[in-house]
């Protein structure tokens, strides 16, 4: 105990009373979740002057040198909230030096009688305790009077230190709770600028939350909406127990990039919308519920359709002519002999544009169907090391034109199997086959093989290289390498976006490594679920 403390050491006597009165009331204080922080902190200064027979009780703000009035309890010559002081003019520079309880009860004939709190306010008794809110000193708890007063006893210094340490502990929950109120309060601001309806569900798709988007899509108040299931959201119950199964069990456990649904307005009217799902979890990662962000895309399935018919017609209207030039100047090619020298390059430019024109038209109806939210493909078993070497045979005699090998490496995982389409497979080895002998010198070998560790295939050159400048667009629709890299070649740039799209739908990755000078190797991995899909 501090030398202020020995000078005015007392026993406990008939304040022993109050002081268990006392507990009682702070007990029952801490009992009442209704009561606000500054009610709480109002009623402990009441009981603290009450119970030690002073008349001014505060709690103060300390930040470095400057005490600040937070709260305060007393007669009309108390300080106002808000008021200022150097904190090494109050009596509160000895509590926070002892950094414990420390009281006297004649300051005037106490060595402090010099003290300025003493001088400019005459405060003859005084008691107070540092708060603590957590490992942080924030402040202290005092009461004073400028009277004095028997000497306190240790259960009144006793009482004033459980008085600071549940004030700590009250101070720390208002800030966290102020804390939380603030997030809750961005978190709000920032759910109700989205665009898109936000709604929260709890594990029973009951809605705890929607944001005013939602209320505009659906057409519903808020109030309408929480607390029903989303059953009524659907065009009928059998799509909800639908979803239920196949949707929201599985965005309890990951995140549901996006699906598409029908969904019903209040009106009645059913809609499309996109819908993407993620599992809300607390700290301990217990599942509290689901959060999905939905879009009405009712004018984008408009524009999907309007895009697919016209280029459809498009390029049905352009593959017409260009077939009917095509075969003219093929026809005309027969009778390359016949023509003077001075056409026959001309003849042999027109057959080469018409060719790439063709292929272009193709690529872009290829890709256009792909893009496509109505695109299916057709899932069926397939072994891969036989569609390996299907594509393989398929693209030999490419090959053997541009002088190049093609050679499938036998693998020990010759029986993987997927569920995949066929078509759209092969078409993702021919592109890659196709732009490996491309980048390759006359005379070397394109390697092509499965995965070795896991579901999936890769091809691999010993050409060119990619080009630095081509890599990070490499899967963008008319993304073409410079000459550099497929010098005397032509292309239409869709190739690697098709390829992309393709194994995208298969729910595949796909990566590459390459090195100027030395070669390029594509990779194509498959989900473990393929092989459960296709067995």
């Amino acid at each position: 105990m501090n030398e202020l403390n020995k000078e005015s050491r007392g026993t406990r006597g008939d304040a022993g009373y109050d002081h268990d009165a006392a507990l009682r009331r702070l007990f029952f204080l801490s009992l009442d979740p209704d009561i606000d922080f500054a009610t709480k902190v109002e009623e402990l200064l009441t009981l603290g002057c009450e119970t030690l027979g002073l008349e001014l009780g505060i709690v103060s703000r300390i930040r470095g040198a400057t005490y600040s009035v937070e709260h305060v309890s007393g007669a009309d010559w108390a300080p106002e909230v808000g008021a200022t002081f150097d904190v090494t003019r109050t009596y509160c520079t000895h509590t926070l030096m002892a950094d414990d309880v420390v009281h006297f009860h004649h300051a005037g004939m106490s060595r402090i009688a010099e003290h300025p709190c003493y001088v400019d306010f005459g405060l003859e008794s005084y008691i107070g305790v540092p708060i603590r809110a957590g490992k942080r000193r924030v402040g202290t708890l005092n009461f004073s009077a400028p009277a004095t007063r028997a000497a306190f006893t240790e259960d009144e210094a006793e009482l004033v230190r459980l008085f600071g340490r549940w004030l700590g502990e009250e101070w720390l929950k208002h800030e966290r709770s102020r804390e939380l109120a603030d997030k809750t309060r961005l978190l709000n601001a920032i759910v109700e600028s989205v665009p898109d309806a936000v709604v929260a569900v709890n594990r029973d798709r009951e809605i705890e939350m929607v944001n005013t988007a939602a209320e505009q899509i659906l057409g519903y108040d808020r109030k309408e909406l929480i607390g029903k299931t989303t059953a009524f959201l659907y065009p009928d119950d059998a799509q909800f127990k639908a979803n239920g199964e196949r949707i929201f069990r599985k965005a309890e456990k990951t995140t549901i990039d996006h699906f598409d649904v029908k969904l019903r307005r209040k009106d009645g009217r059913v809609f499309p919308a996109e819908v993407f799902m993620s599992p809300l979890r607390d700290d301990d990662d217990e599942l509290l519920g689901i959060v999905g962000v939905m879009r009405d895309i009712t004018d984008q399935k408009a524009l999907d359709r309007a895009r697919e018919e016209l280029i459809s017609t498009v390029t049905h209207e352009l593959r017409t002519p260009i077939t009917s030039a095509n075969g003219a100047v093929k026809l005309l090619t027969t009778e390359k002999a016949r023509l003077s020298p001075v056409l026959q390059p001309t003849l042999e430019i027109a057959a080469r544009n018409l060719d790439r024109l063709m292929r272009l038209v193709e690529d872009i109806l290829v890709f256009e169907q792909l893009s496509s939210r109505s695109s299916s493909t057709e899932r069926r078993p397939l072994k891969l090391g036989a569609l390996l070497e299907m594509a393989a045979e398929d693209i030999r005699p490419f090959a053997m034109e541009h002088g190049i090998t093609i050679s499938v490496v036998p693998g020990d995982s010759a029986s993987q199997t997927i569920r995949g389409d066929r078509h759209r497979l092969l078409q993702v080895l021919s592109n890659l086959l196709s732009n490996a002998i491309k980048a390759s010198h006359r005379g070397s070998t394109v390697e092509v093989g499965l995965r070795r560790g896991g579901l999936g295939f890769w091809v691999r050159d010993y050409g060119k290289g990619i080009p630095d400048s081509l890599q990070p667009n490499l899967f963008e629709r008319f993304s073409r390498a410079p000459q550099s890299y497929v010098e005397g070649h032509s292309g239409t740039g869709l190739g690697m976006g098709i390829v992309k799209e393709i194994v995208d739908q298969h729910e595949g990755d796909i990566t590459f490594q390459t090195s100027v000078g030395a070669g390029t190797e594509f990779l194509v991995s498959f989900p473990a679920t393929a092989i459960h899909a296709a067995e």
